[in-house]
């Protein structure tokens, strides 16, 4: 039986393994040391199992708990489930008394696993006498039930957790009550072939009715173990309540064939009271499991003692729909970071990162949309600024252009110089682009914009004699405007300054060019 969540990212992990395999026979030899027995509590039934797969391991289930009865076993083993599921046992006990079990299992794209649970235990035929043991000639029954809701998610790609709450009424003749309780648990997947989980039981309880019986907390820790190419599986369960001492369970299934397995187990309070054995066939989606238990009054003749239980998973696998999930958050997480809805385009991808933790791709974007949003929450519309703004943003975020991000975020302030978050946003794309000298606020005239303030620093730059400088500051004109002719003609008289007539005589051309009635540049070329 193949169970993918017990790999973790396909890594062989010997020593994982090992370490594994210590841990479990350590927790086999514990029942060892536990002395007593386990006596009679409020609502003992719900101690007994469900499920002839898991019946059929001794109940050894609770680091297991793969299918619809996790809702019972361990809600944090919903959060591994893949398709939907439900299950249905019925089992003979003894003479009019009959255990009937029903369980659906509903996983969802990133939400977590949902389950709903029902176990019912009904005893007949009980005489009823008066004080003097004298009959009265009539019979009264006792029922007990549970409802169970269950949710389990999991929190990181090896560790789930889950949590159920209880509803339990029981009916002796008249007499009722009902308690209600609360489980949690947690699973923890360490290496391909192990799982441990940990749980308690009533942590909360609140019980109403014709009774003062408190249902005492149950700490439960369990492990199981994959071997020989996941065909063998084997769980060890150790229980202590509140209200008695240790009890165990340990079992395991071998699956002969991918269409029939067999199972054993045996359930000790502290001492063995009972040896199970089952039988397994699947039929695709559909499964069915037989078993019966060897107890300390020997075993029932009655073949409908038998535990008899049946499975059916149907629907699309959750990965599926969590993939499909993923391509649709991101799709429109794409679209609004096109629109210049950065905030909403976060969002959306932050969500496909919940569902599949490890796209790399989506991760990079997200980190810098996160930079982005905590400057540029967005940029909607289709005036020049936030197109290019829009266009800056989209370049730093794809990574592969800084430079024409941090031109397009310098022409995006120079549309509106007022933006300071903007200029916040174009200096952290300068330092990581590895500009060396940030663009800073303007303070120039009011009407100065960031290309004013530019032409401004260059012409100071050539009376200062600083030439090298001032070809700096046209070229981050020209990255921006590329035809301004203020930013050439100040450039070219950098270059003739410097003794570099060649590059000015270039650029003047370039000039002319553009504006061929400009005859200050016109006589500057005649003299070279």
């Amino acid at each position: 039986m193949k169970a993918d969540r017990y790999a973790v990212a396909g890594k062989p992990m010997g020593a994982a393994r090992a370490a594994a395999c210590g841990l479990f026979v350590f927790i086999m030899a514990l029942p060892r040391f536990a002395q007593g027995e386990s006596g009679g509590q409020p609502g003992q039934f719900l101690q007994y199992g469900v499920g002839a797969r898991a019946l059929g391991m001794g109940g050894a289930f609770y680091a297991i708990a793969d299918d619809a009865t996790a809702a019972y076993w361990n809600p944090a083993g919903l959060a591994y489930l893949q398709r939907k599921e439900a299950s249905f046992m019925s089992a003979m006990l003894w003479e009019q008394t009959t255990l009937n079990c029903l369980g659906y299992a509903h996983p969802t794209a990133m939400a977590g696993t949902f389950a709903y649970g029902m176990t019912m235990l009904t005893s007949k035929g009980f005489e009823k006498v008066d004080e003097f043991n004298k009959s009265l000639n009539n019979s009264f029954s006792d029922q007990q039930s549970a409802h169970i809701l269950s949710w389990g998610k999991e929190a990181t790609e090896t560790t789930a957790f889950g949590i159920s709450l209880k509803r339990v009424t029981r009916q002796l003749d008249a007499s009722t009550d009902s308690t209600n309780a609360l489980d949690v648990a947690v699973m923890r997947i360490i290496g391909p072939y192990y799982r441990l989980a940990v749980g308690m039981q009533n942590v909360f309880s609140m019980t109403s009715g014709d009774t003062d019986d408190k249902y005492p907390v149950v700490i439960k820790i369990g492990n199981s173990l994959r071997l020989f190419k996941e065909r063998l599986l084997l769980g060890m369960d150790i229980a202590k309540s509140q209200a008695a001492e240790i009890n165990w369970r340990f079992g395991g299934e071998y699956w002969v064939a991918r269409w029939f397995a067999f199972r054993f187990g045996v359930l000790a309070a502290p001492e063995i009271q009972e040896t199970d054995f089952g039988i397994g066939f699947r039929f695709q989606r559909l499964q069915l499991d037989i078993a019966e238990g060897i107890h300390v009054l020997g075993i029932s003749d009655n073949p409908a003692s038998m535990r008899v239980s049946v499975g059916y998973r149907f629907g699309r696998s959750r990965e599926d729909r969590s993939a499909g999930q993923v391509k649709l958050l991101i799709e429109q997480g794409y679209e609004a970071f096109k629109e210049g809805d950065f905030q909403l385009a976060a969002l959306r991808l932050n969500q496909a990162l919940d569902a599949s933790p490890n796209n790399k791709q989506v991760k990079a974007m997200v980190s810098r949309l996160q930079i982005i949003v905590s400057r540029v929450p967005q940029a909607l519309g289709g005036e020049e600024f936030q197109t290019y703004v829009r266009k800056g943003v989209i370049s730093y975020v794809d990574g592969r252009d800084l430079r024409g991000s941090v031109n397009a975020l310098r022409y995006a302030y120079n549309k509106n110089s007022k933006e300071e978050n903007v200029l916040g946003l174009l200096n952290l794309v300068e330092k990581e682009a590895g500009v060396s000298e940030m663009t800073r606020r303007v303070e120039g005239p009011e009407q100065f914009t960031f290309v004013d303030q530019k032409l401004y620093d260059a012409r100071q730059a050539i009376y200062d004699g600083k030439y090298d400088l001032a070809i700096r500051r046209t070229q981050d004109v020209l990255d921006l405007e590329p035809n301004n002719i203020t930013a050439l003609e100040i450039m070219g008289s950098a270059f003739f300054m410097m003794e570099e007539k060649a590059k000015a005589k270039a650029v003047w051309k370039r000039v002319l060019e553009i504006d061929p009635t400009d005859k200050v540049v016109a006589e500057f070329l005649k003299r070279l």
